[in-house]
Parts: structure tokens; sequence; C-alpha cells
């Protein structure tokens, strides 16, 4: 082994890379942290030609690693950073003409094959860190991979990273073996420090002290966001052995790149470096002196609700590989020693990997630049495709802001608004806005970029002047390239409404179609246009009727607007004309007499959102048909029905025919409820401005359903009534499974046999009442009860009712309604 190979264990395995990037369109390799493959690699693959005559392109998912291996490297050469090797990242490039190799960020790769799908200038390109599974990321890889496809066989792709398990590539044809780089580390103390809790700070502000007086070698801070990094910085620099023996770094994705490439610079003063840091410092390029790393073992990530279009900040545990990534700074070059904040058991309920970003993440933008790329999603190599649910809420939100046309396609204002490197309704905002309104350019900037911490609701302010609001420096640099962008831009679009008076509520309801709140009822909860509820937490007491809610945050099922601007309903309505939906309703009002009566009720609509609703007072009659049809299909048929006697009655009869095949008419309630138009329509009456929910005409109108030579049917196989022995007309119930007939069974004397009913075929079931009206028996065979059992019941009733006939032959006597023959029962 070389020199250099001892330094860089990487380049042991430069051979089998070298064969495998000729032999295969993508090679994998799974290198430690520390082995060269950022800084070394690289170089030696331009060596040996494996860029084909053409620029090596490197992605760093970060735009610090991007520059400082850019930098490292060209050290090692002896070079100026832009001559061999360069770099472009957002707000900084240092490029030339000779450079043959870049890193960018995925940001940069992006542009690159939207612009050249063919990537001509390239004949390498290397995806570093690839297990951080950024979205852009993991698009840049399926471009690429369709290039090679389609344009490019020549092309090659080559994946690093130090932890690739869990990646499934067999699923995309990629069947080569993994190459392995193993190497010797530096000997690694890990101490887990019991159980986590929600009181990390308080514990930091401890440990953090000790360290710095107890180890040798800096120290770095994974914390979860950057509220928890300013907040230990105050906390840890009013510490007396802090303030006297270091000097402590703040890093976080939204600072300048100035300030974060400050933790890499020597410190001349011999005081000992704490950097504290989100999961940036998780990979990428080693930060020099690191001994003691502390783990809080939490990070903060974005997390994208396809229902509402609405991104949450939520803090999660991070994986067993994120840990493994975080430990490993602590021993890239030397003896390293790291603090968990968390128990060896919490370990068990850790997942292996990071979730990838595309399965959580906001797909707007993905799916424009696809479009724009000339694919559908379905025809890209995802990795990891996204979920087709999310993927249609996405494209359904892209139609309502004008970006895709009915067929999905790209509009004209879609390829504006990608023009902003902007969440896209923003970019959207910006490409109709007119330049007279340039100092609303700031304000959309200003939305960027906010970590909130709590509920509490901030109204958006609107600036009619630049350079008023952005104190963030990297703020200030997005600023700067979105106005460039802007200034550049073909004013108007032809499709787009306009505002008569050019207000930025205006061009904002635009940008948020789905975001649009109305406060309910009473307190402080405002229903949403996507039907999601969110909570104003605020002290003021006149709260707006309407507003957009600009930001929002997460805790549990509750949404809180963190950020929100006041708007009138004139606005929306002008603004959103287009995506306005008038429907109509019915409704049931009750008059102070108690009687329900159906009404036609019109809706202005927005979403999920009425904005306006009126009761009409001359609907018209086709109105009033789809609302009487709405209520119907929503009612309960068979409890409306039991309601009115005469209705269940003949509906019974009906049925018990049906259900013999006496008739051939069709009866569930789902049936005649979905032929309700054709039955029951003709019996009402349209010319007014409301129906009479009471007076339905069901039982005329299924009368006539039936027709005249059923009813002739019905009357004669399924009478109401029958008349007996004693003169009586008894009614037959036709309510249970079998037809029945309850009479006093006095009544009966001298019967042996009631009619059959349904052409012959059924008995009616008939309950033999005491003169009490009491059942006393039930039966089918009149006969067989005089015969048998009658006597029973005659000793059992007889002393009971001595005023009542009792005949030893009930077949042969009188049949009676009376006491004796003159006197009523």
């Amino acid at each position: 082994m070389n020199s250099n190979e001892s330094k860089f264990p990487v380049l042991t395995a430069l051979q089998a890379i070298s064969e495998s990037i000729h032999q295969f369109p993508v090679t994998i390799l799974d290198a430690p942290p520390g082995s060269g493959k950022t800084t070394a690699l690289p170089i030696e693959l331009l060596k040996k030609g494996l860029g084909n005559g053409k620029k090596i392109c490197i992605l760093e998912p970060r735009r610090i690693a991007a520059k400082n291996a850019a930098k490292r490297i060209s050290e090692s050469l002896g070079e100026d950073v832009g001559q061999t090797v360069g770099y472009r990242v957002r707000f900084d490039s240092k490029a030339s003409s000779e450079t043959k190799i870049e890193f960018v960020t995925d940001g940069i790769l992006t542009k690159y094959l939207l612009s050249d799908p063919e990537l001509s200038d390239y004949g390498l390109l290397i995806f570093d860190e690839f297990h951080e599974r950024r979205l852009e990321s993991d698009l840049c890889f399926a471009l690429a991979k369709k290039s090679q496809e389609i344009f490019r066989n020549d092309l090659k792709i080559l994946i690093m990273s130090a932890t690739l398990e869990g990646q499934n590539f067999s699923k995309l044809g990629i069947h080569n073996p993994t190459i392995e780089v193993v190497t010797e580390t530096f000997p690694l103390e890990i101490f887990h420090m019991g159980e986590s809790n929600l009181n990390s700070q308080k514990r930091l502000q401890d440990l953090v002290p000790k360290a710095v007086e107890q180890t040798s070698g800096d120290i770095l801070v994974f914390l979860s966001g950057k509220k928890e990094i300013l907040d230990l910085k105050m906390a840890l620099e009013s510490n007396p052995i802090c303030q006297n023996q270091s000097s402590i770094f703040p890093l976080f994705g939204d600072m300048s790149l100035q300030d974060q490439e400050k933790v890499f610079l020597p410190l001349k003063d011999g005081k000992k470096k704490i950097v504290l840091s989100t999961n940036i410092a998780e990979s990428s390029v080693t930060i020099p002196g690191v001994r003691v790393v502390f783990d809080t073992g939490f990070f903060k990530h974005s997390v994208f609700d396809p229902d509402s279009g609405i991104q949450h900040l939520v803090k999660d545990r991070i994986s067993l590989s994120s840990a493994k990534q975080r430990a490993g700074r602590a021993a890239r070059e030397g003896k390293g020693t790291v603090y968990r904040l968390w128990s060896k058991e919490e370990e068990t309920s850790f997942y292996d990997r990071t979730k990838p970003e595309i399965l959580e993440g906001d797909l707007d933008r993905l799916v424009l630049e696809v479009k724009s790329f000339g694919e559908d999603i379905d025809s890209l190599p995802f990795l990891d495709p996204p979920n087709k649910g999310s993927l249609l809420l996405s494209m359904e939100r892209l139609k309502r802001l004008g970006c895709l046309d009915t067929n999905l396609n790209l509009t004209s204002l879609g390829k504006d608004a990608l023009l902003y490197p902007l969440p896209i309704r923003l970019g959207r905002i910006l490409s109709v806005l007119p330049k007279s309104m340039e100092p609303f350019v700031e304000n959309i900037v200003s939305i960027l970029g906010k970590e909130s911490s709590g509920r509490e609701a901030k109204e958006f302010p609107l600036r009619n002047s630049s350079n008023q609001t952005l104190t963030n420096p990297e703020l200030k640099q997005i600023y700067k390239q979105i106005f460039g962008i802007f200034q550049g831009k073909k004013e108007g679009n032809s499709n787009i409404e306009k505002s008569q008076t050019q207000s930025p509520e205006f061009y904002l309801c635009q940008g948020y179609p789905d975001r649009i709140a109305k406060r309910k009822a009473d307190g402080n909860d405002y229903k949403l246009s996507n039907g999601k509820i969110g909570v104003l937490s605020t002290n003021l007491l006149n709260l707006p009727e309407y507003l957009i809610a600009i930001d929002t945050i997460s805790f549990g099922q509750s949404i809180f607007i963190t950020q929100y601007l006041p708007i009138s309903l004139e606005t929306i309505k002008e603004s959103l004309s287009n995506q306005l939906e008038t429907l109509q309703f019915p409704e049931i009002r009750t008059t102070q007499k108690g009687e329900s009566n159906l009404v036609v009720l019109e809706e202005r609509r927005l979403g999920e959102l009425t904005l306006e609703s009126k009761e009409l007072k001359n609907p018209d009659p086709i109105a009033l048909q789809n609302a009487l049809e709405k209520y119907l299909l929503s009612l309960d048929w068979e409890s409306e029905w039991k309601r009115r006697d005469e209705l269940q009655s003949l509906y019974e009869r009906v049925r018990f025919l049906v259900q013999n095949q006496i008739l051939d008419v069709k009866v569930s309630f789902e049936e005649l409820k979905q032929s309700a138009k054709e039955w029951l329509f003709p019996f009402i009456n349209w010319e007014t401005n409301k129906i009479s929910l009471d007076r339905i005409p069901y039982w005329e109108a299924f009368k006539a359903y039936l027709g005249y030579e059923n009813e002739s049917i019905l009357n004669k196989e399924a009478p109401t009534s029958i008349l007996v022995p004693s003169g009586s007309k008894i009614s037959i119930q036709y309510s249970g499974n079998e037809p029945e007939l309850h009479v006093k069974l006095q009544e009966l004397f001298g019967l042996k046999q009631l009619p059959k009913l349904a052409k012959g075929k059924i008995n009616i079931l008939i309950h033999l009442l005491s003169p009490a009206r009491r059942p006393v028996q039930i039966t089918k065979d009149l006969e067989s009860f005089w015969n048998f059992g009658y006597h029973e019941v005659k000793k059992e009733l007889k002393g009971r009712y001595p005023k009542h006939p009792w005949p030893d032959k009930p077949w042969e006597a009188v049949p009676t309604k009376h006491l004796n023959h003159n006197k009523r029962s």
C-alpha cells in the first residue's frame, strides 16, 4: 500500500471502481467516512480518463460540502478553486473553461438536466452522500438514469455513501455488486446517557462545559433545529468555562455560506471550538479538530400533508444510520468520544434509515420539473416512487394554480413558475405579479426560512418599499436572486385574471387558493378551503372574518395558523372568480307551527369553504326538483314511511305479494328512492318556492305506481281486512313475515277455516284473543284448535269470564261479539 492509499483508503479500491465504471452504467461504492471518497477519489478518476473526455460532475447535497470539497482538492493540486476543480452552488460559483471536476448541489444539477437532458458536457456523474435521499437528489438520479437509457449510453453514474443499507438498487436493474471499502478506523467510545427527555437543553448546558474542561479536541453538538441551536448558544456563552476556553459556532441551513464556512477555519487563540449544528454536519466533509460529539437524537424535517397542501415542520427521532454518521464525526482524525442523550434500550425503536424525502415531501415542483423534462413520473426510474395518491392530489393542486391544464400538460404559467427557485405557489405569484408591484417581491421572499417554534399567530407584514423586512443574510441573497429573475421576466400572462386595484392580497389569493380561511361561528377556529380546521392563537378581540393562512404549524392533530393575512370577501371573489362554484342544496326549514319545509339554498363556494349562502325565493322548478332529489336520497325511507299508517299498510300489502311472486314490481326502499323522479315527482306541485315535507304525496304516487290492474290483484289477494262470522270486519296485518289476524275467539265460533291469501298460497296466522283482548293461542289451523286446544283454553278462562259464551261444541256455536246474544262484550 502506497502512502496515498494509506492516507485515503478508498484508493485501494481504485482499480475495482475504474473497471466497474467502464463495464456498467451505474457503479455503487460503499466507503466509510474519512476514506477519501469525496476529496481523493474524483481526481484519480479524472487521471484515469473516466470522464471519457468530458467533465466529471459531483452532486453534493449541501452547498458547504460542495465548496469545501472543491477547495480541498484544489489545495492538494496547488491550484485555485475554479481551475481544474470548481463548484456551482446557489448564490456562488467558481468554475472556468479549465474546470474538469465540478461539485454542484441538487438544484443546480436539476437545472442542467432540464436544460440539457443529454448532459452533453459531462461523462461521469457522481452522487455523493447518496443516503441522504433528498427529493431533488432522487429526481436528479431518476432523470440521469433516464438520460442514460434514451440519450447517452456512454454516460456513467457512480453512487457513493458510507451507509447504503436498505437501498434496493436491483429493482432498477442494477445488479452489479457493491464495491465496499474497509478501513482501519480510529477508536470511538460511545456513551449512552440514559433515558432521553424533552430537557436536553439543560443537560447540554451541564455536559458541554464539562467536556470543554475534561476532553481533548473540539466539540460538535447535534441539535434538532435553529431555535434549539440559538438557545443553547446563548446559554453556553454565559457560562464562564465556555467563555474563557471556547468559541461557539452555530451551523444550520439558512445561515449565509460565509458564516457556515467559519466552522472549518482553525482558531488562532488556542481556544476549543464548539459547533452547534443541525444534521447539516451529519455527512459531507470533515470539520477539522472534532473529537467529541454530543447527539440529542432528534432532527426537524418538513412533512407535507398532500390532502391539505400544508407543509409541517416536525421533530422526529433520527435513524440508526444517522446516529452512525453523527458518531463518525468524532473519529475522523483521531480517537473520539460520543455522548448519546438516550438509552441503549431506546434504540430498538429507531428506524434503520431515514425515510426518503420523496415519500413525504411536497411533490409540486417535482411534478412540474418532470413535465418540463418531457416525461411522465411513472416512466422515470425512481429508487422509491412517490405515493400515487399524493401525486394525484399534487396534480389537482397544480391545476388549481394554473400550472397544469385539464389534460395535465405543463402550461406557460407552470413554466414561468419553475423559473423561480421557490415553492411553486410563490413562483406562481411572482409569474403574474405586475412589475409595478416590485416592492411586494420582498414580502414573497420573507415567507421563506421561518422555523415556527410556537403557536402564536402573527399578521403577515405588507410593505410598500424594499429592504425593510429582510435581516437574515440568506434571505437577502435569495431576494437578490429572485428580484433579478422578476425584473427579467416578460410582463403579463393573458390567461390569468388581473386585479383592477393591483393589491398584494389579490395575488396572494391566487397563490394560496387552498389556504383561504373563514372564521367559524365563534372562537378562534377557521375553516380552510382545503377542508382543514386551523386555530388562530391570538389575543386580538376583533378577528378577521376571512384570511389567508400563509404559514402553519401542527401539534398532533391540530393545525395552528402562525402567519396570516386578513382579506376581504370581495378580493377573494375577484381574485379566484374562475375557481368559485355556485351550488344549490336542499335545506329544511321548520316553521313556528312545527311544519317542515324544503327550500333551495344557493351557496357560493371555494373548495370546501362556503363564502355566501342564501335561500332562493323563486327557485327554478328544476332547482327545486334537484333539491328534493338530494333530500330523498339522504332520507331513511323505512322510518319515514312507518310514520304514515295508510302508506305503511299499502306498502306492506304490496311487499307481501311481491315476496310471494303474485306481483312483479320493485319494492325495495333503495329502488324506490332511486326511481322517485319517475313515480313520485309527477304528483308534486313544482310551482312553489318550497315543498312541505309533511305533505309529500307518497301514498297517492305509490298507488298510481302500482297501476290499476295490480291494485285489483292487491285488493283481492291481500285485502286490508276480512269479514269474520260475528259480522266484524277485522284488519289483516302484513308487517311481519306472515299475514296476521288478531280476533276474539268467540267471533270465530262455527268457522273451521279462514280463506287463504296470495292466490291460495298463504294461510293467515290467527292470534286468538280472550274477551279482554289478550292473546291465548296462535294458529293457522282453526279446526284443529276447536278440536284440541279450545277445551284447555275454556278451562282456564271460563271462570274468569263467566258472562261470555263457552260452548262445548264451538264449531257448531253461534259467533258473537256480545256477552250473551243481546249484550255487548
